[in-house]
């Protein structure tokens, strides 16, 4: 079969010789079918192919295409020619041979996907060799796992490529969709977050979208995603069964204090108590041993990795979504995560870049990511202290990649501080808070007012 000679495939193994008829025949159609090229030019790269002279023709292929000129074997001639190539490519001689092995453009399908499936083999095994010759030249583990997982995800990605879809088959989706809703007019689309005023605003949190929830310290972010977790994961669907499971990647608080903060939240058992374990009264043991049969049904699971690099983290997502169902995540926080290799010298676009990450993984997993952010100072000298978009810290770039914005603001925090001047003080409980939804790519803006329990790290829709 040198030089792409079609008599016979004596120098190949059986799947080889499968893969390269494919190959052939792929071609063949490709030259005499205008139908059916755009279908193989949108599944198959020129790298998927495994011979070297299919991978050059098919070059030729698709930059012929590109340049609108019509793709049939004397014009690919004329281009391998023109580039110097044709000989590499086997000849004239090839090139003819291709043409004449079209048979029709049943197969188109099966031949696609057998030269695909055989060129993500080859992926996968050029990445393990590599990973093996990175692992025998570096001593730093942590770096040849990150690259790992990063260069195994790209391959995971790519062999699950959305096909396109035409708007008549959206059209579809959505009406059946439309359907469903009016039947139940309390039904959210997305994932619950357990306020009514909020779910009224984005009916839940969707699939793929990057969710921005943003406070000064104190303001109680990691507080108000632990309720938004416990609310996803305790919503009872028409079946009355609990179906949301929630990932929580928590960097900055270990895996047991969320814990202790979840049982104070369920329970309203005063913090220190759960923390000492001491004065703990017969009722409140019957409210923590309620809670533990409670949790051990619910779908939450904490990842508390220190220095979690946005590569692990896609990784660990991915796993969750495959072996757990993962629908929901939470990340605590932005600024926490790892970028390794870098100097720190320009952290805005190392924060633009992980911004920019975590929407792809929203997107590629069909998950909606709720991340946790800090604040600027700015908001601090400003005499109305709401947040804004332009308060995000370290980068501009969030508020271009997240599909909703939202804030936490407390009044009766800076009240404290400016007017009595002493933070020492006991605040009350019980306060009023605002979440201020200041950007929804699909919906409305607005403030939805809240009360916040501190003591317990409880937030419950305010009464009218």
């Amino acid at each position: 079969m040198a030089n792409g000679n079609l008599a016979g495939v004596s120098n190949w193994n059986n799947d080889q010789a499968i893969l390269v008829e494919a190959e052939q025949k792929l071609l063949g159609i490709a030259l005499h079918s205008p139908n059916a090229l755009p279908e193989i030019l949108s599944a198959l790269s020129q790298d998927d192919f495994f011979l070297g002279t299919h991978k050059l023709i098919f070059g030729a292929i698709c930059n012929l295409n590109q340049t609108g000129k019509a793709v049939i074997s004397t014009t690919v001639i004329d281009a391998l020619e023109n580039e110097q190539k044709l000989k590499a490519a086997g000849g004239v001689e090839t090139v003819t041979a291709l043409s004449e092995t079209y048979y029709g453009d049943e197969a188109l399908e099966t031949l696609i996907d057998i030269v695909f499936q055989k060129a993500m083999g080859r992926k996968f095994d050029q990445t393990l060799k590599e990973i093996s010759q990175l692992r025998q030249s570096n001593n730093d583990l942590a770096t040849v796992l990150n690259t790992a997982q990063n260069e195994l995800l790209k391959i995971d990605l790519d062999y699950k490529q959305d096909e396109v879809q035409s708007i008549g088959t959206t059209i579809k989706s959505l009406v059946t969709k439309l359907q469903q809703l009016e039947r139940n007019p309390h039904a959210t689309t997305g994932v619950p977050s357990g306020f009514n005023r909020l779910d009224k605003i984005t009916s839940g949190f969707q699939k793929g979208d990057l969710v921005i929830l943003a406070a000064r310290p104190s303001m109680g972010k990691t507080a108000f995603a632990l309720n938004l977790a416990f609310n996803a994961a305790n919503y009872k669907n028409s079946s009355q069964q609990p179906h949301n499971s929630i990932a929580i990647f928590s960097i900055e608080m270990p895996k047991e204090q969320l814990t202790q903060r979840l049982v104070a939240m369920m329970t309203q058992i005063d913090a220190v108590k759960l923390r000492t374990g001491q004065n703990l009264t017969t009722d409140d043991w019957r409210k923590i041993r309620k809670a533990e049969d409670q949790l051990q049904d619910t779908k939450i699971f904490i990842d508390d990795t220190p220095g979690l690099t946005v590569q692990q983290l896609q990784a660990r997502l991915h796993k969750l979504k495959r072996d757990s169902k993962i629908n929901f995540c939470i990340v605590d926080y932005l600024q926490l995560i790892s970028t390794p290799g870098s100097s720190g010298e320009n952290r805005q676009n190392e924060i633009a870049n992980i911004s920019r990450q975590l929407k792809r993984i929203a997107r590629d997993l069909e998950v909606p990511i709720i991340c946790l952010s800090q604040l600027s100072r700015s908001v601090e000298k400003r005499e109305d202290r709401r947040p804004m978009m332009s308060d995000l810290r370290d980068s501009g770039a969030i508020e271009q990649d997240a599909d909703l914005i939202m804030f936490l603001y407390r009044e009766s925090y800076y009240e404290r501080k400016d007017k009595l001047g002493n933070q020492n003080l006991e605040p009350n409980p019980v306060q009023e808070t605002e979440l201020i939804i200041s950007k929804h790519r699909n919906g409305s803006t607005g403030t939805v007012k809240l009360s916040f329990n501190l003591e317990y790290g409880k937030f419950l829709d305010l009464a009218n």
